[in-house]
């Protein structure tokens, strides 16, 4: 077989990003090393960068580096594809040998040897992981924009994945941070539906999940939409310390909750985002990485109510696959013994987990009650009441 060749850009080419001479076609774009280099590492590791000058800095060889975020955003404008990254050869990542000091019964030390491929694997772990920091990547671009106008949830499922799409939509600068100041309850209504159109825009990237019957997507979703909403609340609050919830653009939720947010009859759950999700995420220290592969987890639930018999089995190979990323990821990093021990803690969080979902859905039962006090969202209604 011959090796892959790259197709060459003509003499004289520009990188289409800042101007300076173009290497070759980098993810489908006629581009610079520097502009290539940027674009990977930004996706890989799943950075989200904050424009001081309302995005609309120049970019170009000499002052290419002055704004992140405008560089990302005119990679993605010029057609930069993140989905090229996880074939690409060009790994980005530790690769040197480092070693844990390990005492053994006896009290004697022995030396464990760690590297980037051990513990033993199969090879496609660490592309499974790319390719999820590449999705979490747009996912966090996507939050900026202005959504198209929401369709049900079976035809947003169906219609193409928008995380694709990001330089054709517009920024939204309701979700841009300005101040710190209270939520309201719209703010709360408007996130919520935020983050679970991003959710349906995620679940379509995963290749298992676009094969399964529409009935069975929806039983996935259906299960899982409400917990990614909560996850991403808490994961990417601003850090003020331990008693408060921010929202991208500013607002923000006490661990006693502002009047203005709480509803007759539904019990407060924010203290428990915090204390048995948002702090645990912050003690771990969880990567982006870790966070978005232990969503996948979350995901491919086999126990999910109302999936196909017949497709339980494929589901939990799925979740298996993930499972086995995470572990090779923070066991790769931190060795066996300290990896396995947050491996573990992380997993041990589901339980809790379900458990405030569990209790959002009773909350979300007492609201549609009392419809003339809160009147829940159509297409909220639709994806997360059963």
């Amino acid at each position: 077989m011959q090796p892959r060749q790259r197709r060459k850009v003509p003499e004289g080419e520009l990188c289409a990003v800042c101007s300076d001479r173009a290497t070759g076609y980098h993810y489908g774009t006629p581009s610079c090393n520097g502009c290539k280099t940027f674009f990977r590492r930004t996706i890989v590791s799943g950075h989200t960068f904050v424009c001081q000058y309302q995005g609309n800095c120049d970019v170009n060889k000499n002052v290419r580096c002055a704004c992140r975020h405008c560089r990302f955003n005119k990679c993605l404008a010029v057609g930069m594809d993140a989905r090229a990254i996880q074939n690409d050869r060009d790994r980005i990542g530790p690769t040197k040998k480092f070693r844990m000091d390990k005492r053994n019964s006896s009290g004697d030390e022995d030396q464990l040897s760690v590297t980037s491929s051990s513990p033993q694997r199969s090879g496609g772990e660490d592309k499974i992981i790319e390719q999820l920091a590449a999705v979490e990547s747009l996912c966090n671009n996507l939050r900026t924009c202005i959504l198209p106008e929401s369709k049900n949830v079976k035809e947003t499922l169906s219609s193409p994945c928008l995380l694709y799409q990001i330089s054709q939509l517009e920024s939204d600068p309701a979700t841009a941070f300005q101040h710190l100041h209270p939520a309201a309850m719209q703010d709360i209504k408007a996130w919520n539906i935020k983050e679970l159109r991003l959710c349906l825009e995620w679940v379509k990237t995963f290749d298992e999940f676009t094969k399964l019957s529409e009935s069975d997507q929806m039983a996935l979703v259906r299960n899982f939409a409400f917990t990614f909403n909560i996850l991403n609340r808490v994961y990417y609050s601003a850090d003020y310390g331990p008693d408060k919830i921010v929202y991208p653009s500013g607002a923000y939720i006490l661990r006693q909750p502002q009047e203005q947010v709480k509803i007759p009859g539904c019990r407060l759950i924010y203290h428990r985002q915090m204390d048995e999700i948002m702090v645990p995420f912050r003690k771990l220290e969880v990567s982006v990485q870790e966070f978005a592969a232990f969503k996948a987890i979350l995901l491919f639930n086999p126990d999910a109510g109302e999936l196909s018999p017949e497709v339980k089995n494929e589901v939990a190979a799925e979740r298996t696959k993930y499972l086995t990323a995470l572990y090779y990821l923070i066991t790769s990093k931190y060795g066996v013994h300290n990896g396995v021990q947050k491996y573990g803690q992380l997993l041990m969080m589901a339980p809790s987990i379900q458990n405030i979902i569990d209790q959002n859905d009773e909350n979300m039962q007492v609201m549609e009650v009392f419809g003339h006090i809160w009147r829940i969202d159509s297409f909220v209604k639709e994806l997360c009441m059963r």
